[in-house]
């Protein structure tokens, strides 16, 4: 081997080095947030597939409507009650009156040397995600295939402009 060609192939690996050390971190924390939020706004798990979370609850323990009165007239529909109104149209694990999307906005990354870690400050975030007796999981972080292209399709994007 030539001497040109041993110096092509040193910038070549720290080309690569530095593509694993700074790069492929940065791709992680971004498509790892990136799908956190699509599985928000999807408002189901991406795996294979969008896994819907199941609707919010909206009967009390007898099983009656909470969002519409009854009517006693005849062909009168009833109106929304105040539990009705505040819930009509609104997103699944977002709260009311308590600004909107806090869990939703509350992940974030570390980067670690050999490891990307997400988390959260919400205490509560683990019981949507798994779920509790009782309680629906409506899962928004995990193993997931589609997590797993995406993460595959931007590290080969990197990976071809080395060459």
């Amino acid at each position: 081997m030539s001497n040109n060609n041993l110096q092509e192939l040193r910038k070549k690996l720290e080309a690569l080095a530095r593509l694993v050390k700074e790069d492929i971190p940065i791709v992680l924390k971004t498509e790892g947030l990136k799908f956190i939020q699509k599985n928000f706004q999807d408002e189901g798990f991406n795996d294979e597939g969008l896994q819907k979370w199941q609707p919010r609850k909206t009967t009390d323990t007898r099983g009656r409507d909470l969002t519409r009165y009854r009517s006693d007239r005849v062909g009168k529909k009833g109106t929304l009650t105040p539990f009705g109104k505040r819930n009509q149209g609104r997103a699944i694990l977002t709260g009311y009156n308590s600004g909107g999307n806090k869990l939703r906005h509350s992940f974030n990354c570390l980067c670690g040397s050999h490891q990307v870690t997400f988390y959260t400050h919400k205490e509560y975030a683990l019981r949507h995600n798994e779920g509790l007796k009782g309680m629906p999981k409506r899962q928004f972080i995990g193993d997931s295939k589609t997590l797993f292209n995406n993460v595959k399709k931007e590290i080969d994007r990197l990976f071809n402009q080395l060459k």
